[in-house]
Formats: C-alpha cells, structure tokens, sequence
C-alpha cells in the first residue's frame, strides 16, 4: 500500500513537471549569440554554434570573446577579453576556458573549425 501510494505521488510529479514545462529547452543558433551580443552593448564579427545548439562562441567587435551554453531553458553566456581566454583545438574538439575560473570552461566538437577559431587556437587574436 506504501509503495503503491509512493509511486502514485511519483507519477504525479512527473506529469505535473511535464505540464509546467521542465522539458522545454533553450537552443542556440547564430541569431540567438547575436543578440545576447547586443544586450550587452557588443557586436558579434563572427560566430559558431554546436550541431546540437547546446554551446556556442562569438568572437565581438573590440577583441573581446563570448561564450555561450544552454542550461535548462536558459543560455548561460560570459564576454571577456580575448587575451584571457585559453582557446584549444584538438582533434576536432573546441575548448575555451577564461582566466577566472567562476565560468567553467565551454568544449564543443567541431566538425571543421573555421579559419577565426583556428586563429584563436594559435594565439592569433586577428
């Protein structure tokens, strides 16, 4: 009886949390790293979003760099400066990560990086 009345309120639960939403999901795509740029004053010079549209980067105008991921039905994003970002490409796999470790760091997989990332990758900032 205990049991069956647990796995009751369980069910309940879930059907109340579907009802609400709790499966809804925020994606990213070029238009959506745009405009997190502009609501922070910036500029966004060129961008690349995960297939998946679960993480993305934005390199702005003024040699700064903007990181994105989805949380939930959320976008987390942080803008810093280029020169404290450590940019790695490895086999395909993306990897930014700033000097203030209060943003844990973004990787993607790529299936090709374009030119500005391999850049980035290089310590090129131009």
């Amino acid at each position: 009886m205990i049991t069956a009345g647990s796995a009751l309120v369980v069910l309940f639960m879930v059907v109340f949390a579907f009802v609400l939403g709790f499966r809804s999901l925020a994606r990213l795509d070029d238009a959506a790293l745009a405009a997190l740029a502009r609501e922070e004053g910036e500029e966004s010079e060129a961008a690349l979003v995960a297939k998946n549209g679960g993480a993305g980067i934005a390199r702005l105008r003024g040699g700064k760099l903007m990181v994105a991921r989805v949380m939930g039905a959320d976008i987390s994003h942080r803008i810093a400066p280029i020169s404290t970002a450590r940019v790695r490409l490895r086999r395909n796999r993306l990897t930014v990560a700033f000097a203030d470790v209060g943003y844990p760091p973004l990787s993607m997989k790529l299936s090709e990086a374009p030119p500005w990332v391999a850049a980035l990758a290089q310590g090129d900032a131009a």
